[in-house]
């Protein structure tokens, strides 16, 4: 792990022109993000390895054009918040291409009972959420309703709960939606 000075001049080397230690960038994360991506993302080990590697390319292409003139968290921060976006996206996908009931062989009689228990558990975990929600407190209620339900961009956010910037918007965000996590805990 690189402390923040050694992440901003490996930063600096890299928009300078030094893309051979990119390579080094994707050795040194690779096995933490694969690990990460399967405990936490449900990941298999293959699509972890793709969705970091394609992070570390969208790291390159950011510094490359100039996209990413600052870096305001830690390398490893950034790459590992890119590959997450890309497991949730590809995770998502999959979902998608599961064959419907009829291919994967499913009786539709055994199906209405399943789906009355699904039903019963999200509207608990809905119920759990709400009084999560309740007893979390501004702004973090503010900052996760206009995130998740909303779909409020960081920039929009940042402005009307007036925190400073971008960086200190995600990190509260992150902050909240621990807190949040925990409540939901709690309660269950």
């Amino acid at each position: 792990m690189h402390t923040e000075s050694e992440d901003q001049t490996l930063f600096e080397s890299i928009k300078s022109g030094r893309y051979e230690l990119i390579d080094q960038l994707y050795l040194d994360h690779r096995t933490a993000f694969v690990t990460y991506a399967k405990r936490q993302l449900y990941a298999t080990e293959e699509d972890a390895a793709d969705c970091f590697q394609d992070a570390v390319i969208a790291f390159y292409r950011n510094v490359v054009s100039g996209k990413l003139q600052v870096l305001t968290c830690s390398i490893r921060t950034y790459l590992f918040s890119i590959g997450k976006r890309l497991v949730y996206r590809r995770n998502h996908q999959r979902q998608r291409e599961m064959p419907t009931d009829h291919e994967a062989g499913v009786n539709p009689a055994d199906e209405l009972d399943w789906s009355l228990i699904d039903r019963f558990e999200r509207e608990h975990d809905r119920s759990r959420l709400k009084d999560a929600m309740d007893s979390l407190g501004e702004p973090c209620r503010e900052i996760l309703t206009l995130y998740y339900y909303h779909h409020y961009p960081i920039e929009s956010i940042m402005q009307s709960v007036g925190l400073p910037s971008e960086g200190a918007t995600r990190i509260k965000k992150m902050r909240c939606l621990n807190e949040l996590k925990k409540l939901v805990k709690k309660t269950s």
